[in-house]
Parts: C-alpha cells; structure tokens; sequence
C-alpha cells in the first residue's frame, strides 16, 4: 500500500504538468513595410527655416510646407502637399502616390518617379531625393516634424 502511495504522490504532479495549456498559436509577424507605413501617416510640417536643403544650401522657401501622407501600407499610400513656392511644384507636387521601391522601407517612388531616402520615427520624417530638370535641379533634403 505504501508503495502505491508513494507512486501516486510522484505522479500526481507529472500529470499536473503535462496537462498546461496547449495554445500552439504564433503571433502573426508583423510586415516591416506595414509598420513603416503606418509611421508615415499622417500630417508633417517642416521642421523650421533651416531644415529644408539643395545641395547642402539652406533653402527658406518651405517653412511653411506641410506634407500629410494618408491610405499608408505595404503597398504604399497618397500624399497632399501644402506650400507657398511657386514653381515649388517641381520638388514636390500637390499631391500624388508612392510606393516602396524594391521592398525597401527607407525607399518610397513617387508616381512622378522621384525616389526619395526617407528615414522616421513616430515624431520626425527625413526625405533626401534629387530633382533633375528645371529651375529646381539639384539634391534636396527635408527636415519634417508630426503634427
């Protein structure tokens, strides 16, 4: 009798641990290109009187620039731009759509064909991109904050 006890009281707890809980669900991994997205939606402003450049030459024209990114996912999204420069289109036109280029979540295609260098967090966007033709060729990088 003992000995069926002592049995007993070692697997009691055996029992207890092969009976946990057998969820074998894994978290769906999230797209970097999703993420990415979702941290570009939204309304940007210029960052202030020194944050947008041509050609390493501090360009004052776009203070007042607001840029708002909307519909943002993996397979990229729309933007309306805001700003006073006349030609200013040529940099960045009123509105528009972009993609990822090549599955890269710091590459964004403009439908007008720029390709931009963008670097963000949840407060700060950086674009860099070159503009060829007209008055306005040349490197351009814009400073933008979240609005």
């Amino acid at each position: 009798m003992k000995y069926i006890k002592n049995i007993l009281i070692l697997l009691i707890p055996v029992l207890m641990v092969s009976c946990g809980d057998d969820d074998d669900s894994t978290p769906t991994p999230v797209d970097p290109l999703d993420s990415q997205a979702n941290l570009l939606n939204g309304n940007w402003q210029v960052k202030d009187s020194n944050s947008v450049t041509k050609d390493g030459t501090i360009v004052d024209v776009f203070t007042a620039m607001t840029l708002n990114i909307s519909g943002g996912s993996k397979d990229g999204g729309n933007f309306t731009t805001g700003h006073s420069e006349d030609s200013g289109t040529e940099v960045w036109p009123n509105s528009g759509t972009w993609t990822f280029q090549n599955g890269d979540k710091n590459k964004l295609q403009r439908n007008d064909g720029v390709v931009m260098s963008i670097s963000a967090t949840e407060t700060t966007l950086r674009t860099s991109f070159t503009v060829s033709g007209g008055i306005k060729d040349g490197n351009w990088v814009f400073d933008f904050v979240k609005q």
